[in-house]
């Protein structure tokens, strides 16, 4: 075979091989790629909840969320000692259908008398409406934003100064009003809700928000360590800075707390509690044990506060070990009783009964493998108090402040809060805290005991006299009702209605 040249094209044998393909032509070129969109900004914080206004521009002022007492705003402004609403045409007036009436939302901010009742009903220098017409002329550009969620407490010294109400009422419901924007507060304290970045004491400096165990200042700065006190004195040097002026601050975001207003509407003036009127806002199922949101709305706090105390997760967790089913892992503890003795005190039991009492609690805790703890106050630090009550199922003590300690105990299916008085005293302090926080509640007087529905008479008879200075109290009724409420049937959630239906719980 001769030699061929490499040139030469070979084939496969086929006789007559395919054409080659067309070359594929190349692609037509991209259209250019449309420009990215600007970054969107990332709202987060409070701005989820209340979004910020057009600075130095007049804007309504709106309703955000409202109880009498407690009031949500937008675009809260303050100028010449005046708070002011500024309204569209739409809104109208004081009680014309959107703004609620003024003395439901504010006061003059003196004290709680009997005799000053008039003085405390607010007027123009209170609180005022101003167009948005009206405002712009006035005002101008001249508008400072006091920016976040500003808590602004319109209450004298004369409650601050207490334990009870500074925690159980005035924290109580800031928290309340926050939680009232999450539909369902997690088990583990989650929540979806504005925070306070001030809190602004309107009528009380700091020595006023002073109570003897220094209980205010922990509670302020444990259930809401990112938030800052203004009290009196640096409030007023601001408010200065917008007397006989044309300038104005806005409070993009407002709470608005005021005492007297609260009493004057349906669930304070019925219940005495301030924060009944933040607690309806909220809505959903009542009653020990709790179903639905309100089971767990304070958790979030709770948790803060022991957390600060030092109280382990382990400990914070014993109530959602409790439930059925278990809420969290591990076994199931066993009960707690926690006895708050009020025997270094003006208000107590008589020496005998006490330690008739407390002997028959460590033997009923003997029996049953429940462990017995036995507080004086007086003699532990703060700290160890509210690991306690972090710890405890049942809590009983004579009326006082200590059984505020009650916000510390954990959402147990079966906790209870026992509260001994003189025959025939009553007061119902207590009594609502405990049911708005699930546990059953329980009043003693001596060997009779009364549990909503059905509740003793309010009375304060020889309430601040000798008398109360030795309390009888029978203990097989207490032992008693303790089993009864730890061993007994479950028969889950009451749905308490301790003064009229709507009100109660």
């Amino acid at each position: 075979m001769p030699f061929l040249p490499e040139t030469t094209p070979r084939y496969s044998g086929l006789v007559n091989p395919p054409p080659l393909e067309p070359a594929t032509p190349p692609p037509p070129p991209l259209e250019p790629a449309p420009p990215a969109p600007p970054p969107q900004p990332v709202v987060t914080g409070n701005d989820r909840f209340f979004p910020p206004p057009q600075p130095r521009t007049v804007v309504p002022s709106t309703l955000v969320q409202y109880s009498a007492g407690w009031t949500v705003f937008q675009n809260l402004y303050f100028s010449n000692g005046t708070f002011f609403l500024v309204t569209d045409k739409d809104q109208g007036g004081f009680g014309e259908g959107y703004w609620p009436e003024r003395r439901l939302m504010t006061s003059t901010g003196l004290p709680g008398l009997a005799e000053n009742e008039k003085e405390r009903e607010p007027g123009p220098k209170e609180m005022d409406v101003l167009s948005v017409d009206d405002a712009t002329r006035i005002w101008e550009d001249r508008i400072f934003d006091v920016e976040g969620f500003s808590v602004l407490v319109n209450d004298p010294t004369q409650f601050l100064r207490h334990y009870y109400h500074v925690a159980a009422e005035l924290f109580f419901g800031t928290e309340r009003v926050c939680t009232n924007f999450d539909s369902m507060p997690s088990p583990d304290g989650t929540i979806n809700a504005p925070y306070p970045d001030r809190f602004i004491f309107l009528h009380c400096d700091e020595e006023g928000f002073t109570d003897g165990p220094g209980l205010d200042h922990f509670f302020l700065h444990a259930q809401f360590p990112s938030s800052t006190p203004m009290y009196q004195p640096s409030w007023e040097n601001m408010a200065k800075q917008v007397d006989n002026s044309r300038k104005v601050f806005r409070f993009p975001a407002a709470l608005f707390i005021d005492r007297t207003a609260a009493f004057a509407g349906g669930p304070t003036g019925a219940t005495s509690r301030t924060p009944a009127s933040p607690w309806q806002v909220g809505g959903g199922e009542f009653g020990t044990g709790g179903v639905g949101r309100n089971q767990f709305w304070y958790e979030s706090a709770r948790r803060r506060i022991l957390a600060f105390a030092g109280v382990s997760n382990d400990v914070l967790d014993m109530g959602l070990r409790a439930m059925d089913p278990p809420l969290a892992p591990g076994k199931a503890d066993p009960p707690v009783i926690t006895y708050i003795s009020r025997q270094r005190t003006g208000r107590k039991l008589g020496d005998e009964d006490h330690e008739l009492l407390v002997e028959a609690l460590q033997d009923m805790c003997k029996t049953h493998h429940w462990e017995f703890q036995l507080m004086v106050g007086e003699t532990m630090p703060r700290d160890e108090q509210l690991l306690w009550a972090a710890r405890t199922t049942v809590m009983l003590g004579v009326h006082g402040n200590g059984l505020t300690h009650q916000l510390m105990m954990p959402p147990h299916p079966r906790s209870a809060v026992l509260e001994m008085f003189r025959p025939p005293n009553f007061a119902r302090d207590y009594e609502w805290t405990a049911g708005v926080l699930g546990h059953a509640y329980y009043t003693i007087q001596n060997d009779t005991f009364w549990t909503p529905p059905t509740l003793a008479d309010v009375n304060y008879e020889d309430w601040n006299t000798d008398k109360v200075k030795s309390i009888p109290v029978h203990a097989p009724t207490v032992v008693e009702v303790i089993e009864t409420q730890l061993l007994g049937e479950h028969k889950g959630p009451k749905h308490w209605q301790s003064w009229r239906e709507g009100v109660g719980y």
